[in-house]
This record gives C-alpha cells, structure tokens and sequence, in this order.
C-alpha cells in the first residue's frame, strides 16, 4: 500500500474452498485458473452453463483477474473442484465427473498429467494437465480461435502464452529429455525466428491477433458487461462505454462466431469466423 504496488499472488486451490473469494476481498487480483478447464469443457460439450456461472460471479462480486487459456505450466483442473470446509461440502465449478472427463480428454488429445501425493505416497488427486491449448482442444484451429475470443471478452486482463498464440502443438521429445518435471516442457518449445515469420503468415495465428488487438484498442472493455442469457449451446456477450459496444457472440456446437463493434464515432464493423 506505501508504493501503490499491485500484488498479483500466484495461488492453486479448489474452487469450494473460496480462498480466490478470501484473495479478492483483499483487494488482489487473482490468476484466473479456473477459466482454461471451463472453456475446455464449453467447447467440448457445447454448453454455456458452467462458463457464464463462472463469468456471472466475476461480474456480480467484482472480482479482478488476469486470466489465461495455456501457461508455462499446465491446464489447471485441481481448481476446479469442490472442497469440504467445516464439514459442509461446497461445490465446484464442475462436479468431479466433469472434471474426470475433461482430464481424459486432454490425454486422449497427448497431454500429460501431474497428480499430487499424500505422505503415504498414495495419489490425492490430479494436480494439472501439460499440454499446449491448441493440442488440448483437440489441435482444431475453429476451437481454438472461438477459445481466444471468449478469453478476450471474459472479465480479466488477458495473458497469453506466446506458444498458444502460434497454435503450439505438444512437444514430446522435450517432454521426454526433461525426465523428472519433463512434463512442463511438453508446452515450452523455444520458436526461432523462422517459426514465427511462418507462423504470422497462418490464418488461425492472424485471426487471434485481429482479436487481440480489438480487445486492446477498443475502449468498450473499460465499460460493463451484459450477458445475455440465451439458448444453452449459444454464448453473448456484450461490453459497452458510453457509445462503444463490443459483442460476441459464438455457436458452441459448431465452434463459429461473431463480433461486432461500434467505436466512438458510430463506426460499426463485424468480424464472422466460421
């Protein structure tokens, strides 16, 4: 507080135990971990429910986040889950079925899995999965544009892993050569120079950073925003400041979405991904 510095605590735990609520409260921002598994399960399934409760909260208790889809680390998916405090059991964002199988799917996709351990060496639960987004959504560039624009229009302030950005697939052989915590290296591979000219001249790679830069230049994301409740496999949101609005709005089942935005000056346009 002397230095009007922002602290931004890096902290793994269940949804039902409420300490990102605890965090908040404080005045902190928190890492949004529970975003990535939720999205993954949206996309998956084709249903809004568990992503606009999670949105809804955000907005209805103001709280700040930075949030992300793929990290240096791994998808997280122990956040996820409900948590016994006092002996009452508190839900999750995803009941623990949901999770299980958003887990499957990801190493059916190639990921790897970290998993926590007790003192008696016996597995308590699976910590995070190691895979890049793009390979966890099934190496699909439709999900994987449709999970950047959602991303964009969550309450938060976007980061984004430079590996997601060039639609990373899972890197084996580091995963291999790391050994011990070879896991996380599954989603680190170093890009040369080349990569990345290649990678500027991909459709999927150039339709996230059109997305990027709306989020960052338009100023309707410093106002509030509308969820509109709809059809469960449909997903709308809208921001607006003042004259400026910025709209999504994305078919879950078939991965296609819009945007449109209006500036300042009554200049409209609309971006269709199909």
């Amino acid at each position: 507080r002397k230095y009007d510095l922002i602290l931004l605590p890096e902290i793994h735990s269940q949804y039902g135990k409420g300490l990102h609520e605890e965090v908040a409260k404080e005045g902190f921002p928190i890492y949004d971990f529970f975003l990535p598994g939720l999205i993954i399960d949206a996309l998956n399934r084709g249903t809004n429910k568990h992503l606009l409760d999670w949105i809804g909260e955000l907005v209805s208790k103001d709280i700040q986040t930075i949030n992300m889809l793929g990290c240096h680390d791994g998808i997280p998916v122990l956040d996820l889950a409900g948590q016994e405090v006092d002996g009452v059991r508190n839900e999750g964002l995803l009941s623990d079925d949901r999770i299980e199988a958003v887990i499957e799917k990801i190493l059916s996709r190639g990921g790897r899995v970290k998993n926590l351990f007790g003192p008696d060496g016996k597995k308590i639960s699976y910590y995070q999965v190691n895979a890049t987004y793009f390979s966890a959504l099934g190496e699909d560039e439709r999900k994987l544009r449709l999970a950047r624009a959602i991303q964009m229009f969550v309450p938060g302030i976007p980061q984004v892993w430079y590996l997601d950005l060039f639609a990373g697939t899972n890197d084996y052989e580091a995963a291999d050569r790391g050994l011990t915590g070879g896991h996380k290296e599954i989603n680190r591979t170093t890009l040369g120079r080349h990569d990345i000219e290649h990678g500027l001249k991909r459709i999927v790679v150039r339709d996230q950073l059109e997305l990027i830069k709306l989020r960052n230049c338009s100023s309707a994301f410093y106002g509030n925003l509308e969820i509109q409740r709809s059809d469960e496999h449909v997903l709308q949101l809208t921001w607006t400041n003042g004259d400026c609005t910025a709209s999504l709005t994305a078919v879950l089942l078939k991965f296609s979405f819009s945007v449109t935005h209006r500036d300042e000056a009554g200049k409209e346009s609309l971006l269709l991904y199909r």
